[in-house]
């Protein structure tokens, strides 16, 4: 067995990482989301796509290389039209081709220059650590530390906390889902959907949540808005 050789966050959770890895890292790459398909000549093609479209938008901010409509142009494009390095390309390729060639189950997790890789294979996370061009690691560790399907609380107060998915409410359909939930004594809002609330969004986001004591009552919240639970989960005690 390869020796632990990163010092391992430990998350409590009721499974594993997507239900089946032990570990993970998670790290900054510059145009890591190239990788959203693991192959040599799909990063090529992405990079030279993104190459020619801030080309494009560089010359829109700068007017064509004229003083542009904004004086902070220079700002803006150092911002969001970062250069492309060889050295980026380099390292993308480096990062796919372990990837490509392990032997070892693992699901990699890519959006925009952040990336996660969950694995059971410790080898596989040194490998991945001691690549150049990653920084910012962050390593993690899944601990089973309560039953499946459910989450601890120190004085729960209700037996179950359901999650919302993420959705896209008209003003009446919010109106209708505030008018209901602000009139539910029996129940805990979470901070975050309380907040929702009173703001001026509309869609729901997958971390609001709901403490309530009766399945029942979810049937009810489905006849003000159907399909809005994701999953429910049980309350235990952390005593």
């Amino acid at each position: 067995m390869t020796k632990l050789t990163q010092q391992f966050k430990f998350i409590v959770k009721d499974r594993l990482f997507y239900n089946r890895f032990e570990y993970a890292i998670g790290f900054h790459l510059d145009e890591v989301s190239c990788l959203r398909e693991l192959d040599h000549n799909h990063i090529d093609i992405m990079i030279e796509r993104r190459r020619t479209w801030r080309e494009i938008a560089h010359h829109r901010i700068t007017g064509g290389g004229k003083s542009g409509l904004f004086g902070n142009s220079q700002s803006i494009l150092s911002r969001r039209h970062k250069a492309i390095t060889e050295k980026t390309i380099s390292d993308l390729h480096d990062l796919a081709e372990i990837l490509l060639t392990t032997t070892s189950d693992f699901k990699l997790v890519v959006s925009v220059s952040q990336a996660y890789v969950y694995t059971n294979d410790v080898a596989l996370i040194n490998q991945v650590s001691a690549l150049s061009g990653v920084a910012r690691k962050e390593y993690t560790r899944a601990i089973i530390g309560r039953p499946k399907n459910t989450i601890k609380l120190k004085n729960p107060k209700h037996q179950f906390r359901s999650y919302f998915k993420i959705t896209k409410l008209s003003d009446e359909q919010k109106s209708y889902l505030t008018n209901f939930l602000m009139t539910q004594p029996t129940i805990r809002i979470s901070p975050s959907l309380d907040g929702w609330i009173v703001s001026p969004f509309r869609r729901t986001q997958d971390y609001f949540f709901i403490d309530h004591n009766e399945m029942s009552w979810l049937t009810m919240l489905a006849l003000v808005r159907p399909g809005l639970i994701r999953k429910t989960m049980q309350i235990i005690s952390a005593k």
